[in-house]
Formats: structure tokens, sequence, C-alpha cells
């Protein structure tokens, strides 16, 4: 895909590592990494999950999008801030399917964690469980259930249950005779956070 201007995204939502833009008048949303290397390595892991309906498709390769960014430009007198919207170069990513977010149905407070997936409190927990089996099948050890990385696309008119956050941070153990190298910590920003820059993991 290299460079396409011709798509323009608006920004949608942020994991701890990547972020996803919905792209105006399509039916796309881009997801975008702070490294090409992880980039690639998403993009092979979602493509090949993707043709058994374990993620959302994948409808270009690795490229770059305009995206709408706000800029700080200066301060009023009344001491309020004032930004400008700008179009940039999105960091680098694919085009995706847009898939409804997953929310658990005890409550979004148990992020589908222990309580939820890991001691079976959940009424999808064998659907959350055959999904994840079936994903180790691909070569891949996925190790981040909970809300915010499950969604629901339609196949044949039925809801199914895929992974909407295949960055490196979400995966353990994979087949590396299958998908790209990618390490966890490539553009590593230095904040001395051991797993990601999110807000929530910084505490603040």
């Amino acid at each position: 895909m290299g460079t396409a201007v011709s798509y323009y995204g608006q920004f949608s939502d942020s994991g701890s590592r990547n972020s996803f833009y919905e792209v105006k008048n399509s039916k796309y949303g881009f997801k975008s990494f702070p490294s090409k290397n992880l980039a690639n390595f998403s993009h092979a892991v979602q493509s090949r999950l993707s043709v058994d309906d374990l993620a959302p498709r994948v409808y270009s390769p690795v490229g770059r999008i305009r995206i709408e960014q706000q800029m700080w430009v200066g301060i009023t007198g009344n001491g309020e801030n004032i930004f400008k919207t700008k179009n940039v170069l999105s960091d680098w990513g694919y085009l995706t399917e847009i898939a409804k977010p997953y929310h658990c149905p005890n409550g979004d407070e148990y992020e589908c964690a222990d309580h939820c997936f890991y001691e079976g409190g959940c009424k999808n927990y064998n659907k959350i469980r055959h999904l994840v089996d079936c994903i180790e099948e691909c070569g891949i050890e996925y190790t981040d259930c909970h809300n915010g990385n499950l969604g629901w696309v339609t196949r044949k008119k039925k809801r199914v249950l895929v992974v909407i956050d295949i960055g490196r941070e979400s995966i353990g153990d994979y087949d590396d005779s299958l998908y790209p190298y990618a390490d966890i910590y490539d553009e590593y920003d230095g904040n001395g956070y051991e797993h990601c820059s999110c807000t929530a993991c910084r505490g603040s």
C-alpha cells in the first residue's frame, strides 16, 4: 500500500501499543503501530487468523494514511489552550474490517480477566476458550483476553467472536517459521514502564 493519501482516518480508539482510526467514506478501519516491524508482524498474524474467521479481515498491505491530529498552537487571553486540526501521516499500519466491541456480560469492571475467563465465570467462556484454542492451532499463543481485545464480526448472517488486538504484546509464544520476528519492545520509548505506555499501566 505504501502511503495512501486517498484514505483519511479519524481517531477512534487506542490500546497500549497501537491506535485505531475509522476511515472516512469507507467501510474500513486503519490500525497503526509504533514501528513498521510491529505492523508487519500483526499484519501477518491477523491475515492468517482472518482466513479462519478468528480475526477481522485485512484489506491492504502495510502502509500509511492521512490522519486528523490536534496540534497545540497557543493560549487565549483567558488561559485556554488553542488547538488546530492538521492532516499528518499516520504511523505504519493497515486497513482492516471494523468489528463491534465485545462487552463482558458480568460487567466491564471484570475486564474478562480472572473472574470471567480463567475461572470460567462468563457465559461466553466456552466461545472464548474455543477461540483461543483455534488461534493456538495457527501457531499463536494468545494471552490477552479481556474487554477491548475481543469483538464481533458477521459471517453468513451470524455473529462470530474474534480477537481484535493482535499486537505483539498480546501474544506469547508463536511459530517463528510462520510469522516474522518482532520484539515486544521494538521502538520502546524508554519511559520505564515494563509492559506498555498506556495511561492504565502508568497508573495516571
